[in-house]
């Protein structure tokens, strides 16, 4: 038995994880060493040499690329989420009005940083299925897009910081989050989450990699977390299961 499964993990699973570990290791006695961070400045650790065990990564281009490399075995789904955005309440965003709020160029919209982080990349994919049907208009929301986020010279969450503090700080009017973030603000007056179109939402697919050479303690947890019980403790922290 290892000492512990070493896992770095996308950091939108943060708020999974801690009933993960707790009902994993009540089950197995197996402990788990968490990093989280962007997946994609982790993905590049990984390929810098960083010793782990699992990678839960928030796409799965990146645990794919390290299967190419031959770091990992291939991946698996373990997860989906979905994108929506996060708006103050009195800007008056609806699934409705979403491209006419959107495209007012006074409307301040923030996102993850593309390439270091899949949040960013889902958004800008968002932008992208907008400019298929209304060419010009996917192009201008990036180039108005404040990356603010995510990014590796990114300046940290400020301690105290609720998750909507980008809004409420004047940073942005409107976020495009997970919704596995954005529902801790659902019942917050001073916001409003809404569903992105369904034509202009992105599938979002989270992807397991298993080292190559992984011990048995580090096979459990990927197989738990494709468990009913994982597969529970995923949706009740705002994930949708898979299989």
């Amino acid at each position: 038995m290892t000492q512990s499964v070493k896992v770095l993990s996308a950091g939108s699973m943060r708020h999974a994880f801690p009933a993960i570990i707790g009902a994993f290791g009540q089950m197995t006695g197996i402990g788990i060493s968490l990093s989280l961070g962007p997946a994609g400045l982790l993905r590049e650790r990984i390929e810098a040499g960083e010793a782990f065990h699992l990678f839960a990564s928030a796409n799965m281009a990146h645990p794919r690329r390290l299967a190419s490399l031959g770091i990992t075995e291939e991946p698996v789904c373990f997860a989906r989420n979905r994108l929506c955005v996060i708006a103050r309440a009195d800007l008056g965003l609806t699934t409705e009005n979403f491209l006419d709020i959107l495209s007012d160029p006074q409307v301040k919209i923030g996102t993850s940083t593309p390439g270091d982080d899949p949040s960013g990349d889902y958004a800008f994919e968002v932008f992208d299925l907008v400019e298929a049907q209304h060419p010009g208009m996917g192009v201008a929301l990036k180039t108005r897009a404040r990356q603010l986020v995510g990014g590796r010279n990114s300046p940290p969450t400020p301690p105290g910081k609720g998750g909507g503090y980008l809004i409420t700080d004047g940073e942005a009017d409107l976020f495009l989050s997970y919704y596995s973030n954005a529902r801790l603000l659902e019942t917050d007056p001073a916001f409003r989450v809404v569903e992105i179109p369904a034509e202009f939402s992105p599938g979002v697919e989270y992807g397991l990699g298993l080292c190559k050479g992984a011990p048995d303690d580090a096979r459990e947890l990927r197989d738990f977390l494709l468990s009913d019980q994982g597969q529970e403790i995923l949706k009740g922290a705002g994930f949708s299961r898979v299989g």
